[in-house]
């Protein structure tokens, strides 16, 4: 990454690169218990990964996309659930660039620490009252929800003008209810379980609002780059999980099968097929490189150029999680029955490569901006009513 990074993006990457041998040791208890170990939970706090993306004056990190996309990679590349979670808390903190500052220093002051998990999606209701607003909802799939003290919620709230609109809040943790029911074919360590509140009092000053983000310089938070900070980790994931895939399909290659004595490293079709899966894993991680870093150093010039640089990031990180998944399939079948066995991770890969992509930045609707801009069109609109970061259409 050369130049694009600072040091503590470097420290980060390092301190994480560090950790592999603590999550290859934990990945079957997070597989069986549905979360992550505490102790694991602090050293990756310990290493700055949790507030990578909180903002500098609040004692986080501010890290380039590059390097969120690096630490969600390499923790993945051990473990899914592990990257998955750090990824989530990447993606939601940037939305404390949408509510007050004073604020943010707040939060900091009463938890110590900055650790988000939460929601985009509108699955709760809020009402104003004096100083802020009162908040209820029910939110599905919240990664993370357990290690964490801050909540990112999105709830429908009456506008000044009379209508409705998606409007994001940040709840304390302690005022809600964590309902477990996280029971998933992949990704089981995240500890996605539901997470409720009723009619809790949130200030304003942590109620999103479009004065704060107009008054932030740094390049992280430009509204027009949040889909690209905020699933930068995604792809990383997905990248992760190829190529951790392809990590566990390597450790078997002396290995034979009941079909034939002969070590599968020595087999033409395996060693075509991890060929193939190195291609697919190598070009998906440079074209998501080549595409966050054209993103950012476009964003100080804007116009034009930025809309084709942010439109051909997300197409890359798009493509980066289903192109993954082909990775992943490929080595799992080059494995033959070898695969089939919980001994090795390859069965784990391939349960969490294909519920990650599920995820929203997997879809293949968020290739369109790109394919508009590259016909000559715009990219399509956003919610205009919509308070808080959101993704174009």
């Amino acid at each position: 990454m050369g130049q694009r990074t600072t040091a503590t993006d470097a420290d980060i990457i390092d301190a994480v690169r560090a950790l592999g041998p603590a999550v290859d040791a934990a990945a079957d208890w997070i597989d069986r218990e549905r979360r992550l170990p505490d102790d694991l939970v602090e050293a990756i706090r310990a290493a700055g990964v949790f507030e990578m993306y909180v903002p500098r004056f609040a004692g986080g990190a501010e890290v380039h996309p590059l390097t969120a996309f690096t630490v969600a990679e390499e923790l993945a590349r051990h473990d899914g659930s592990v990257g998955w979670c750090a990824q989530v808390a990447a993606a939601v903190t940037t939305f404390l660039a949408w509510i007050d500052p004073a604020a943010v220093l707040a939060m900091r002051e009463q938890t110590g620490h900055l650790h988000l998990a939460g929601s985009a999606r509108p699955l709760g209701t809020a009402t104003r009252v004096e100083g802020g607003v009162l908040a209820s909802g029910h939110w599905d799939y919240a990664s993370g929800v357990r290690h964490a003290n801050w909540y990112l919620g999105t709830c429908f709230m009456e506008r000044p003008d009379g209508r409705v609109a998606g409007r994001s809040m940040i709840l304390a943790v302690s005022d809600g209810e964590i309902v477990p029911n996280w029971d998933v074919v992949g990704m089981r360590g995240t500890g996605s379980d539901d997470f409720v509140v009723d009619n809790v009092f949130v200030p304003e000053g942590r109620v999103a609002s479009g004065k704060w983000i107009t008054g932030r310089t740094e390049p992280l938070y430009d509204p027009r780059l949040n889909m690209v900070a905020g699933w930068a980790p995604t792809a990383g994931v997905g990248v992760g999980l190829a190529q951790g895939a392809i990590d566990a399909l390597v450790a078997l290659g002396a290995k034979a099968s009941t079909g034939s004595p002969v070590p599968m490293r020595e087999r033409e079709a395996v060693q075509d097929a991890v060929a193939r899966a190195e291609a697919i894993t190598g070009a998906a991680r440079a074209f998501v490189t080549e595409t966050l870093n054209a993103a950012w150093d476009a964003q100080a010039d804007g116009g034009d150029p930025l809309v084709r640089a942010v439109t051909r990031a997300q197409l890359a990180i798009t493509h980066a999680m289903n192109e993954a998944v082909r990775a992943v399939d490929i080595v799992f079948h080059a494995a033959g029955t070898n695969a089939i066995s919980t001994n090795n991770k390859l069965e784990r890969f391939l349960r969490d490569a294909h519920t990650g992509v599920q995820h929203a930045a997997g879809q293949q609707i968020h290739q369109r901006p790109a394919g508009r801009v590259v016909l000559g069109l715009n990219p399509g609109a956003g919610d205009p009513l919509r308070e808080g970061p959101s993704t174009p259409r």
